[in-house]
């Protein structure tokens, strides 16, 4: 039991280092597909909420579902802040990034597409 649990700690560790050599691009890609489905999730919630549809079961486990991945884009998130403070030595500290990404995502990805073709 403890071998198993040894093994899957190690393996859990590889994915997460797996996850942060994420290039920013990919960071970012990552980002705009678990946004695209935390909206389907939570239009899927306030769907079963409506009187017409009124389904409180769907409408708490798209709402489970939308909050899952809600944590895992926060940490995509970090992640890419992280990132950009990372990249620029600290010369962009961790609020700006944070804010670049959230209020410039579009500049921020368009930079990044930019390198990765260089």
């Amino acid at each position: 039991l403890a071998k198993l649990a040894n093994e899957s700690y190690t393996r859990g560790k590889k994915t997460q280092k797996r996850e942060r050599m994420l290039s920013m691009k990919d960071l970012l890609r990552k980002m705009r597909i678990l946004e695209r489905e935390m909206k389907k999730a939570e239009q899927q919630s306030e769907y079963w909420m409506q009187s017409e549809h009124f389904d409180m079961e769907k409408a708490d486990k798209f709402e489970a579902e939308a909050d899952s991945i809600y944590a895992d884009l926060y940490q995509l998130f970090v992640q890419a802040a992280e990132k950009i403070v990372s990249i620029t030595s600290g010369g962009i500290d961790e609020i700006t990034a944070r804010a670049m990404i959230r209020e410039r995502r579009s500049d921020v990805e368009s930079i990044f597409a930019r390198e990765a073709r260089a």
